[in-house]
């Protein structure tokens, strides 16, 4: 069994992490101090458990979370929280479980019996992600998520934030994203990140690509009144923009 434990507060996770190594003896231990690590952490090897603590910078427990409901084997998720009666009813509501700060041994001790039995019976913890969404209104002000999966050919995931994507490709029945100097495939479809990305700056330019114009470096006259995108990373990658396409980058930006 390994637990994370993701907190910015050193205290506060030196804490958790010395009542859980004694109410759970047997489970491997990690700690961490941001979300993005966490993510980190969770998508390089199989962690069973997070604890996530909600205010923390780069990405709060809450956002961390949500970026779990879309990985495959995600981990059972408990939140610390030191919100009062009235947002710690909407968890209740969400089927999460979460701990008080500060932490009390008899409560956190409920959690990791709970936490045992769903183990022994193998059971999946997870929560419902409508209440999550409903929850994430409540207690926390509303932020657009504006990160996107993107997984390597050895199978490691990484969260790539929408700025450092330069395009996304249709290709051999997969959707490829340029971001980093690095190529990653994407689980959606061409048209669901059509739909999910913010536009502008993301613009579909031909059937098969959509590109981030904040990253286009020149246009280049093509065949047929087409054009090449020359995008502004190092290899100096070249995306073909039908006809078509054209008329709607032209009336973003000012062509």
């Amino acid at each position: 069994m390994l637990i994370l434990i993701a907190d910015d507060e050193a205290p506060a996770r030196r804490e958790l992490s010395f009542m859980l190594a004694e109410l759970w003896p047997e489970a491997d231990l990690l700690e961490t101090s941001d979300g993005l690590q966490a993510l980190e952490q969770i998508s390089s090897q199989p962690v069973d458990i997070a604890f996530l603590d909600i205010n923390m910078p780069e990405m709060d427990g809450l956002e961390v979370a949500a970026a779990l409901l879309e990985m495959p084997d995600a981990p059972a998720v408990v939140f610390a929280t030191a919100y009062d009666e009235h947002a710690l009813r909407a968890f209740e509501l969400a089927a999460v479980d979460y701990i008080v700060k500060p932490f009390d041994e008899r409560r956190l001790a409920q959690t990791v019996a709970r936490l045992k039995q769903q183990a022994a019976d193998q059971a999946v913890p997870s929560f419902d992600a409508a209440a999550l969404q409903a929850l994430l209104k409540e207690i926390a002000p509303p932020a657009p998520f504006t990160k996107l999966w993107g997984e390597r050919e050895n199978e490691t995931r990484r969260l790539l934030d929408y700025a450092d994507v330069l395009w996304l490709e249709a290709r051999d029945r997969q959707v490829y994203l340029g971001a980093n100097g690095e190529e990653y495939v994407t689980q959606y479809t061409l048209k669901e990140l059509e739909a999910r990305l913010p536009s502008p700056p993301f613009v579909r330019v031909h059937r098969g690509f959509i590109v981030n114009l904040e990253h286009v470096r020149e246009v280049v006259p093509w065949f047929s009144g087409g054009y090449l995108l020359r995008m502004d990373d190092a290899a100096q990658t070249e995306i073909p923009m039908s006809r078509r396409y054209a008329v709607r980058v032209k009336e973003l930006t000012g062509w």
